[in-house]
């Protein structure tokens, strides 16, 4: 059952975050362009936290996510982030939703985006964004 529910949490927090990845406008924080869409999905990352316990699923991998940011095509900083998930994906957008509170996700910089990609830390197998 806890499986089921894990997998279930983690679908529903990718499908809300490529919905808001997707159709979010790049000028726009996620909260400002669908507020319930955004708080619905912090609740379920917090879900997902919380399950991470020792009868969370043996396939749970360590991934250091690099989140790039972007003012038009100009890369201006990156920031580094270690997450445990179960896909490289799923990684990739936990790293995204933790980094909009970082201090270079500014609204006042020109045409910015985010782009984010992910190393396992036990394979060296990862999965570019």
């Amino acid at each position: 059952m806890a499986d089921a529910r894990h997998t279930l949490l983690e679908t529903m927090q990718d499908l809300m975050s490529n919905y808001l990845v997707d159709e979010c406008p790049d000028h726009v924080t996620w909260e400002d362009f669908d507020p319930d869409i955004d708080g619905l999905r912090s609740t379920v990352i917090d879900l997902l936290d919380k399950s991470l316990s020792p009868t969370a699923p043996a396939d749970i991998v360590t991934y250091v996510v690099d989140v790039d940011f972007y003012s038009g095509d100009d890369r201006f900083a990156t920031e580094v982030f270690t997450i445990d998930a179960s896909t490289p994906n799923g990684a990739q957008h936990r790293a995204l939703a933790l980094s909009l509170d970082s201090i270079y996700n500014d609204p006042r910089v020109p045409d910015l985006s985010r782009r984010a990609s992910a190393q396992s830390t036990d394979d060296g197998a990862g999965s570019p964004e």
